[in-house]
């Protein structure tokens, strides 16, 4: 599918003027279970850097990592096409391509799930997309700007959402969705089903000259190490993928344990011809709550 589409995967370390930076582990864990993606689309002008955190198996996080941009670059094919002059580069679209994504892996007859995260990025304007606790955090000038937001089970709107469906948030050394998944949304789980939502929370906004540094990683790494320390790793280092090698090994010193996937964007070629100086999200989609 992604040859047909004109999508070019992890060829080299530059997409778009964006040079980019990959590193992942296994940690302690028996099997690593994390997939990514870095594709660009040159005709649409479409660049994206994606990370899925699986668990209970390696399968929904490396189907997502295959299929979903695919899939929501496809829309944009499809309406140029047929003529129409919509904008599809949007939370809407976006979100049905998380959706699909998810009923495509509830047919595979998996049990296992994946927390995703990407951003994407087409001329200035770029949608950041989250179900689950994996991070976008964008670099201006001394500020760290988290672009998601982690759907943990103890939120009081994602609590009362899993409640009023029948489900119920256990404390357990976490909140856990029925004594289980530590998080509230992801894609998969289908055993979690209605109380886990693939339901994605997408901002979408303008990038501006000072982002600098763009970083998508799980939470082996965001669970040890702050947004603003890993900014500083990122600045500090030469290169992109000297900065995702860098994470990962402060993130294992400081005692990750978990599977590990780290991107780095280098956005200052790109962003060094905006029209503004700073981003802004211009708004925020999210039906779940």
């Amino acid at each position: 599918m992604a040859a047909s589409l004109g999508l070019t995967k992890d060829q080299g370390t530059r997409c778009m003027n964006i040079p980019y930076g990959i590193a992942e582990t296994i940690g302690r864990r028996e099997t690593m279970e994390d997939a990514h993606s870095v594709r660009s689309e040159e005709q649409l002008g479409i660049f994206s850097a994606e990370v899925y955190d699986g668990h209970s198996g390696s399968l929904a996080a490396a189907i997502a990592a295959e299929r979903l941009t695919p899939l929501f670059v496809e829309g944009q094919y499809t309406d140029k096409r047929k003529g129409h002059s919509t904008n599809r580069f949007t939370a809407e679209a976006l979100r049905d391509a998380y959706l699909a994504i998810d009923r495509h892996i509830a047919e595979q007859g998996t049990a296992s799930g994946a927390a995703a995260a990407a951003l994407y990025i087409q001329k200035h304007v770029f949608l950041a997309v989250n179900a689950g606790d994996v991070r976008v955090v964008l670099g201006e000038g001394r500020k760290a700007i988290t672009l998601t937001t982690d759907h943990k089970p103890d939120l009081p709107e994602e609590r009362a959402r899993i409640e009023a469906r029948g489900g119920a948030v256990v404390f357990l050394d976490v909140a856990r969705v029925q004594g289980s998944l530590a998080m509230s949304r992801s894609l998969g789980d289908a055993g979690l089903k209605p109380f886990i939502t693939a339901e994605p929370r997408v901002a979408e906004g303008r990038l501006g000259r000072k982002n600098d540094v763009a970083i998508i990683a799980c939470d082996g790494l965001w669970d040890v190490v702050t947004a603003q320390e890993a900014l500083a790793v990122a600045r500090n280092s030469p290169r992109p993928e000297e900065a995702a090698n860098r994470l990962l090994a402060l993130a294992t010193t400081k005692g990750s344990t978990d599977n590990i996937t780290v991107i780095v964007l280098d956005l200052r070629a790109y962003t060094a011809d905006c029209e503004q100086k700073r981003s802004h999200i211009t708004r925020v989609l999210d039906l779940a709550v």
